[in-house]
């Protein structure tokens, strides 16, 4: 059998003219979209752009001297988690007159408007005020933040956040950010979803996880079966010179220590090890936790506890690894857990779009 690493790498004319000109007249005024967009027929265009981008509109001055280092602390942390670190969003800056001079700029699909009153009277600041009105800030707080859809485009998703001053914005930055994030995050979810089922499900390999975990995960068309070995399937994707794996397993539920740190290694990388070891060599797949934490947090996924583990994992006496992320879901009756695991092994690749890939397809499993 080839080892783990060897399958790693491979109408009359005057009434139709009155007609006419009655038509192009209501075309004329509805063809204008907000500020001046043209629009066919007032509708608004479609947004465009990929997941994981944030476009910022902020004065050009205050962005170089403080404010690009508060968004990018937040906004561009690093995502976790990474062999090498990549940004949970790429940030784009543009100030008023960049909108101006080129409206497809408006187009975007996320935004992050920031203007504070120290700066009332610019053109930036009065575009905010034209949209949100003038009391902007009321029972004496000391930032608002708004949240608007569909501003100049349909499938866009605008946050305004304006401050009594710069100090004010780095506080709601700080404070608010989490949510921010999570909404940007429901925001480009479809767009992730449509890349990992570009090639519709697999209902041979959903049934095949299903028959053994007792919990149905779609999956996406590009999958093949990899292993299948004492109650473990590895299914397997190989695309831009990068593995992509998933790995399901049930076991019996024993107690909550199999959700500590301790535990999850235990039961993951006995999974692991059933599709990767090699004997001769000593060689399989584990949880490598020496230079970067496991990150937990607990989740409800179809109505059920689990827990999210994201990592790295390495190859013992091969120089392989890659980042991981992984559910320990407790089935309805309480009696079993299900692993699910997705990883990636690509040396050199970017891998934060693969990873969220990965989440969106375990996150939805169902009981039937």
């Amino acid at each position: 059998m080839a080892t783990f690493v060897q399958r790693m790498t491979m109408k009359a004319p005057l009434f139709r003219f009155s007609l006419l000109l009655f038509s192009l007249a209501l075309i004329g005024l509805a063809g204008c979209g907000p500020d001046g967009l043209s629009s066919r027929a007032g509708i608004l265009p479609s947004a465009f752009g990929k997941a994981n981008k944030l476009t910022v509109i902020a004065d050009s001055t205050w962005w170089a001297s403080g404010l690009a280092d508060s968004v990018d602390y937040t906004f561009g942390a690093p995502f976790l988690i990474l062999p090498r670190p990549e940004p949970l969003y790429d940030l784009r800056h543009f100030d008023y007159e960049d909108l101006q001079y080129k409206p497809a700029r408006k187009e975007l699909r996320s935004y992050l408007i920031i203007s504070h009153e120290g700066l009332r009277g610019t053109r930036l600041d009065d575009m905010i005020r034209k949209d949100l009105g003038d009391s902007i800030l009321t029972d004496g707080k000391p930032y608002s933040v708004k949240l608007v859809q569909n501003r100049w485009a349909t499938g866009q998703l605008v946050f305004y956040l304006y401050g009594r001053n710069p100090e004010a914005i780095y506080q709601a930055i700080q404070e608010r950010g989490p949510a921010m994030l999570a909404k940007l995050k429901t925001h480009d979810l479809p767009i992730l979803e449509s890349q990992a089922y570009a090639a519709r499900e697999d209902a041979a390999l959903t049934n095949s996880v299903k028959r053994l975990t007792g919990a149905q995960f779609r999956i996406p068309g590009e999958y093949v079966m990899a292993l299948e070995q004492d109650s473990t399937i590895w299914l397997r994707k190989d695309v831009e010179e990068m593995i992509i794996g998933l790995l399901f397993r049930k076991i019996p539920y024993v107690d909550q220590d199999q959700f500590s740190r301790e535990g999850f290694k235990a039961i993951h990388d006995q999974m692991a090890r059933v599709v990767t070891s090699n004997a001769t060599r000593e060689t399989y797949m584990m949880t490598d936790d020496r230079e970067l934490p496991l990150f937990f947090s607990a989740q409800t996924l179809d109505g059920q506890y689990a827990m999210e583990v994201r990592g790295l994992w390495s190859m013992k006496n091969e120089f392989m690894g890659g980042p991981f992320i992984s559910y320990v879901i407790q089935s309805p009756d309480q009696q079993s857990l299900i692993l699910a695991t997705g990883f990636i092994y690509g040396p050199g690749k970017t891998k934060r779009e693969w990873m969220q890939q990965l989440e969106a397809v375990l996150r939805t499993v169902d009981f039937p």
